[in-house]
């Protein structure tokens, strides 16, 4: 056990543990702005955005998108992309589609809109392989494929917890590998999606709580700004996953897969009046943790840091999933994002970027949004 960092197979890891192993043999089963711009164009003509002239950051406060050499990221099954390719995909992830630090050729990421603008961007994770899982707050070391995760650090099952200690180190540990990054000059975005899993599992015994979730954010942010200088940190506010559920009724195999599979997120698919309560709960964390993150990104901004920036990217607070069509969810489990949603997750994130904080949307449209084109003076807006 000294190789878990001293964590225990306690009683919430025992039962995440039971699910995971439940939920891959039934699958198997069931699949035999105000911001400056010229024009915002569809994905497949970016490239016709006219190049952006050489510039040189004074502090993160000028930085622009091709100031960028570096995309990292923290979080868990929907950054590791687990079910993007549904059925067909069986229980890999397809981390080089994943929304936000995804470089495989064609994909719709933020990493990929960020290298039109600099075609040595570093980072991008590529390909696919088996899934690897968190169970809860226990994560099994060696699982990582660094050839194909790269500086993607999602775990799938992985819970606020586990960004502290094991994510980071294997970040901070390719980072400080990787000879193609200087790491004390080169520009950085990281991208932080995390809460899926604790929202999924409050409604057990022991549930982290908007406190826990703050100290834990903090202890990870902090991780960062002393180990790994001049970035700019996307923390992006968690959607209420609750609505999968409302959304998976309007589908006859998704009522079908989640009557079947309610361990993946027992806490929404619970049918009935306890169900309802349980959602009505689960929303309501939502909300204290992006509270907490609004918080925190204040807290960071009054200290007027010039080589790192905490950024509220907001853009889940209110996106209904319920309103979206069934294939935003893949057609492995009707509850990770699919494809089509990692696309449209991407090109939000990219236009929050690039839009200042008082304009910046708070909901994902379900019809989706053309991605936004910088101009020369279009900043990464940490404000």
């Amino acid at each position: 056990l000294n190789e878990y960092r001293g964590r225990s197979w306690d009683r919430r890891s025992c039962r995440m543990m039971m699910k995971v192993t439940t939920i891959a043999v039934l699958l198997l089963c069931v699949c035999s702005t105000s911001a400056r711009i010229f024009h915002a164009l569809p994905f497949s003509d970016v490239s016709a955005c006219p190049p952006l002239p050489p510039h040189t950051p004074s502090s993160i406060n000028d930085l622009r998108p091709n100031d960028i050499k570096v995309v990292m990221s923290l979080g868990d099954s929907i950054t590791a992309a687990f079910g993007l390719e549904g059925e067909a995909g069986a229980l890999n992830e397809y981390r080089g589609q994943s929304w936000d630090i995804g470089a495989d050729n064609n994909a719709t990421t933020l990493y990929n809109y960020l290298k039109q603008f600099n075609p040595n961007l570093q980072g991008g994770s590529v390909g696919s392989h088996i899934v690897e899982l968190c169970y809860g707050a226990l994560c099994p070391p060696y699982q990582y494929h660094p050839a194909q995760d790269v500086l993607n650090g999602a775990q799938s099952g992985a819970t606020i917890t586990d960004l502290v200690t094991h994510e980071f180190d294997y970040l901070l540990g390719q980072l400080k590998s990787n000879p193609k990054i200087d790491m004390k000059n080169d520009w950085k975005v990281l991208t932080i999606l995390i809460g899926a899993n604790d929202l999924c599992l409050s409604c057990e015994d022991k549930n982290i709580d908007a406190d826990e979730f703050e100290r834990n954010m903090r202890a990870t942010l902090e991780n960062v700004r002393t180990n790994i200088p001049r970035t700019f940190v996307n923390l992006v506010e968690m959607f209420n996953i609750s609505q999968v559920y409302t959304l998976s009724l309007t589908n006859s195999k998704c009522k079908f897969v989640h009557r079947t599979l309610p361990v993946e997120c027992d806490c929404a698919f619970t049918p009935g009046a306890k169900g309802d309560q349980q959602r009505v709960f689960m929303d309501t964390l939502a909300q204290q943790y992006n509270a907490r993150i609004r918080k925190i990104a204040s807290d960071y901004a009054s200290k007027n840091y010039t080589e790192f920036a905490v950024v509220d990217q907001p853009m889940g607070r209110d996106t209904k999933i319920s309103t979206f069509p069934i294939d935003f969810l893949s057609t492995l489990d009707c509850f990770h994002p699919s494809k089509v949603a990692h696309g449209m997750m991407a090109t939000a994130l990219w236009n929050s970027m690039l839009t200042p904080a008082s304009k910046k949307a708070t909901a994902i449209s379900p019809v989706g949004v053309a991605p936004l084109c910088p101009a020369e003076d279009t900043k990464l807006y940490v404000n």
